[in-house]
Protein backbone atom coordinates (compact mmCIF):
# COMPACT_ATOMS: atom_id res chain seq x y z
CA UNK A 1 0.00 0.00 0.00
CA UNK A 2 1.41 3.40 -0.99
CA UNK A 3 1.17 6.51 1.17
CA UNK A 4 -1.09 8.25 -1.34
CA UNK A 5 -3.76 5.59 -0.75
CA UNK A 6 -4.24 6.46 2.92
CA UNK A 7 -2.71 9.92 3.42
CA UNK A 8 -5.42 12.49 2.64
CA UNK A 9 -3.34 15.61 3.27
CA UNK A 10 -2.77 17.88 0.28
CA UNK A 11 0.70 19.30 -0.28
CA UNK A 12 -0.57 22.79 0.55
CA UNK A 13 -2.56 23.22 3.75
CA UNK A 14 -4.78 26.16 4.67
CA UNK A 15 -3.84 26.13 8.36
CA UNK A 16 -0.75 26.00 10.58
CA UNK A 17 -0.52 22.72 12.50
CA UNK A 18 1.26 21.89 15.73
CA UNK A 19 1.27 18.31 17.03
CA UNK A 20 1.62 17.55 20.74
CA UNK A 21 1.97 14.36 22.75
CA UNK A 22 0.27 13.92 26.10
CA UNK A 23 2.27 14.23 29.31
CA UNK A 24 3.57 11.38 31.48
CA UNK A 25 0.48 9.41 32.48
CA UNK A 26 -0.61 6.99 35.18
CA UNK A 27 -0.36 4.24 32.55
CA UNK A 28 3.20 5.35 31.76
CA UNK A 29 3.99 5.24 35.47
CA UNK A 30 2.65 1.68 35.68
CA UNK A 31 4.55 0.78 32.46
CA UNK A 32 1.32 -0.26 30.77
CA UNK A 33 0.08 -0.05 27.19
CA UNK A 34 -3.36 1.53 27.56
CA UNK A 35 -5.07 1.81 24.18
CA UNK A 36 -8.63 0.57 24.68
CA UNK A 37 -11.08 3.52 24.68
CA UNK A 38 -13.33 1.68 27.16
CA UNK A 39 -10.47 1.76 29.69
CA UNK A 40 -8.63 4.96 28.76
CA UNK A 41 -11.52 7.44 28.36
CA UNK A 42 -13.51 7.07 31.65
CA UNK A 43 -12.57 8.97 34.80
CA UNK A 44 -12.86 5.76 36.81
CA UNK A 45 -10.63 2.72 37.16
CA UNK A 46 -6.87 2.77 37.01
CA UNK A 47 -4.48 2.75 39.96
CA UNK A 48 -6.34 5.54 41.83
CA UNK A 49 -9.88 4.90 40.56
CA UNK A 50 -9.66 8.27 38.75
CA UNK A 51 -9.04 6.81 35.31
CA UNK A 52 -5.82 6.65 33.31
CA UNK A 53 -5.13 10.36 33.24
CA UNK A 54 -1.94 12.31 33.82
CA UNK A 55 0.51 11.62 36.62
CA UNK A 56 1.69 14.63 38.65
CA UNK A 57 4.96 14.49 36.69
CA UNK A 58 2.96 14.75 33.47
CA UNK A 59 1.02 17.76 34.67
CA UNK A 60 4.27 19.60 35.43
CA UNK A 61 5.70 18.53 32.06
CA UNK A 62 2.75 19.93 30.13
CA UNK A 63 2.68 23.18 32.10
CA UNK A 64 6.34 23.74 31.20
CA UNK A 65 5.77 22.74 27.57
CA UNK A 66 2.78 25.10 27.29
CA UNK A 67 5.05 27.98 28.33
CA UNK A 68 7.54 27.22 25.57
CA UNK A 69 4.71 26.91 23.03
CA UNK A 70 3.27 30.24 24.18
CA UNK A 71 6.68 31.88 23.66
CA UNK A 72 6.97 30.20 20.25
CA UNK A 73 3.56 31.48 19.09
CA UNK A 74 3.83 34.97 20.58
CA UNK A 75 0.80 37.16 19.87
CA UNK A 76 -1.07 34.26 18.23
CA UNK A 77 -1.01 32.03 21.30
CA UNK A 78 -4.52 32.72 22.57
CA UNK A 79 -6.10 32.27 19.12
CA UNK A 80 -5.12 28.60 18.77
CA UNK A 81 -7.79 26.03 17.95
CA UNK A 82 -7.20 22.97 20.16
CA UNK A 83 -8.33 19.44 19.28
CA UNK A 84 -7.47 16.28 21.18
CA UNK A 85 -7.93 12.57 21.52
CA UNK A 86 -10.83 11.83 23.92
CA UNK A 87 -8.57 9.65 26.11
CA UNK A 88 -8.36 11.12 29.61
CA UNK A 89 -4.60 11.70 29.47
CA UNK A 90 -4.86 13.66 26.21
CA UNK A 91 -7.91 15.66 27.32
CA UNK A 92 -6.07 16.71 30.49
CA UNK A 93 -2.99 17.60 28.42
CA UNK A 94 -5.06 19.67 25.99
CA UNK A 95 -6.74 21.53 28.84
CA UNK A 96 -3.36 22.44 30.35
CA UNK A 97 -2.05 23.59 26.98
CA UNK A 98 -5.17 25.70 26.47
CA UNK A 99 -4.81 27.33 29.87
CA UNK A 100 -1.12 28.03 29.30
CA UNK A 101 -1.86 29.62 25.93
CA UNK A 102 -4.75 31.69 27.24
CA UNK A 103 -7.28 29.90 25.01
CA UNK A 104 -10.74 30.29 26.54
CA UNK A 105 -12.56 27.65 24.43
CA UNK A 106 -12.52 24.09 25.70
CA UNK A 107 -10.44 21.65 23.61
CA UNK A 108 -12.52 19.69 21.11
CA UNK A 109 -12.12 15.91 21.49
CA UNK A 110 -12.37 13.68 18.43
CA UNK A 111 -12.03 9.91 18.19
CA UNK A 112 -9.94 10.23 15.03
CA UNK A 113 -7.06 11.36 17.27
CA UNK A 114 -7.40 8.42 19.67
CA UNK A 115 -4.50 6.18 20.63
CA UNK A 116 -3.35 3.52 18.22
CA UNK A 117 -5.00 0.24 19.27
CA UNK A 118 -2.43 -2.38 20.29
CA UNK A 119 -4.70 -5.43 20.13
CA UNK A 120 -3.47 -8.38 22.20
CA UNK A 121 -0.73 -6.18 23.69
CA UNK A 122 -3.23 -3.79 25.31
CA UNK A 123 -2.84 -3.56 29.11
CA UNK A 124 0.44 -5.46 28.97
CA UNK A 125 3.98 -4.21 29.64
CA UNK A 126 5.06 -1.19 27.61
CA UNK A 127 8.14 -3.22 26.67
CA UNK A 128 5.81 -4.81 24.12
CA UNK A 129 5.76 -1.62 22.04
CA UNK A 130 8.98 -3.03 20.63
CA UNK A 131 7.07 -6.00 19.20
CA UNK A 132 4.73 -3.59 17.47
CA UNK A 133 7.58 -1.58 15.96
CA UNK A 134 9.26 -4.77 14.71
CA UNK A 135 6.03 -5.54 12.83
CA UNK A 136 5.87 -1.98 11.49
CA UNK A 137 9.38 -2.24 10.10
CA UNK A 138 9.05 -5.71 8.58
CA UNK A 139 8.73 -5.71 4.79
CA UNK A 140 6.69 -6.30 2.75
CA UNK A 141 3.66 -6.26 5.06
CA UNK A 142 4.73 -3.50 7.49
CA UNK A 143 2.17 -4.50 10.12
CA UNK A 144 -0.86 -4.39 7.84
CA UNK A 145 -1.93 -7.80 9.14
CA UNK A 146 -0.44 -7.81 12.62
CA UNK A 147 -0.19 -11.14 14.41
CA UNK A 148 -1.12 -9.26 17.60
CA UNK A 149 -4.15 -7.48 16.15
CA UNK A 150 -2.40 -4.10 16.32
CA UNK A 151 -3.88 -1.22 14.33
CA UNK A 152 -1.71 -0.54 11.30
CA UNK A 153 0.16 2.71 10.84
CA UNK A 154 -1.71 3.25 7.56
CA UNK A 155 -5.00 3.07 9.48
CA UNK A 156 -3.75 5.70 11.94
CA UNK A 157 -2.78 8.03 9.09
CA UNK A 158 -6.03 7.36 7.24
CA UNK A 159 -8.26 8.36 10.16
CA UNK A 160 -6.20 11.31 11.38
CA UNK A 161 -5.69 12.89 7.97
CA UNK A 162 -9.36 12.44 7.02
CA UNK A 163 -10.22 14.34 10.19
CA UNK A 164 -7.78 17.13 9.39
CA UNK A 165 -9.09 17.51 5.84
CA UNK A 166 -12.81 17.04 6.46
CA UNK A 167 -13.22 18.77 9.83
CA UNK A 168 -10.50 21.44 9.87
CA UNK A 169 -9.26 22.24 6.36
CA UNK A 170 -12.83 22.26 5.02
CA UNK A 171 -14.07 24.69 7.68
CA UNK A 172 -11.29 27.17 8.46
CA UNK A 173 -8.30 28.92 6.96
CA UNK A 174 -5.29 30.81 8.32
CA UNK A 175 -5.68 29.36 11.82
CA UNK A 176 -3.11 27.84 14.16
CA UNK A 177 -4.30 24.36 15.15
CA UNK A 178 -2.95 22.28 18.03
CA UNK A 179 -3.62 18.55 17.79
CA UNK A 180 -2.99 16.70 21.07
CA UNK A 181 -2.57 12.95 20.65
CA UNK A 182 -0.37 9.96 21.54
CA UNK A 183 3.19 8.83 20.83
CA UNK A 184 2.74 6.61 17.77
CA UNK A 185 -0.20 8.69 16.55
CA UNK A 186 1.91 11.86 16.55
CA UNK A 187 4.77 10.03 14.82
CA UNK A 188 2.40 8.66 12.18
CA UNK A 189 0.86 12.09 11.61
CA UNK A 190 4.34 13.50 11.06
CA UNK A 191 4.89 11.00 8.25
CA UNK A 192 1.66 12.28 6.69
CA UNK A 193 2.86 15.89 6.80
CA UNK A 194 6.12 14.74 5.20
CA UNK A 195 4.26 12.59 2.65
CA UNK A 196 6.28 9.46 3.38
CA UNK A 197 5.11 5.94 4.24
CA UNK A 198 3.48 5.65 7.67
CA UNK A 199 5.53 2.61 8.68
CA UNK A 200 8.63 4.84 8.65
CA UNK A 201 7.40 6.72 11.75
CA UNK A 202 10.28 5.42 13.88
CA UNK A 203 12.78 7.01 11.51
CA UNK A 204 11.59 10.47 12.51
CA UNK A 205 12.88 12.35 15.53
CA UNK A 206 10.89 11.07 18.51
CA UNK A 207 8.40 13.38 20.22
CA UNK A 208 8.77 12.83 23.97
CA UNK A 209 5.92 13.05 26.48
CA UNK A 210 4.39 16.56 26.72
CA UNK A 211 6.49 17.79 23.79
CA UNK A 212 5.15 19.52 20.68
CA UNK A 213 6.30 19.83 17.09
CA UNK A 214 5.52 22.71 14.72
CA UNK A 215 4.80 21.25 11.26
CA UNK A 216 5.57 24.51 9.44
CA UNK A 217 8.94 24.68 11.19
CA UNK A 218 9.55 21.01 10.37
CA UNK A 219 8.92 21.65 6.69
CA UNK A 220 11.24 24.65 6.67
CA UNK A 221 14.00 22.58 8.26
CA UNK A 222 13.62 19.92 5.55
CA UNK A 223 14.00 22.47 2.73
Amino acid sequence: MTATEYNHLPKQLKNHYILARHGFSLANNDKLICSNPDIAIPEVGGPRNTGYGLHEIGIEQVEASAKTLAEHLGDKKNQVKVYCSPFLRTKMTAQIFSKGLGVTAEPTPNMALRERFYGKLDMTSDENYKLCWIDDNAAPDHGEHSQYGIESTSSVVDRTTKFIVEEIEANMEGQTVLLVAHGDVVQCMMTAFRHIEAWRHRELKHVDTANWRDMVQEQQEQE
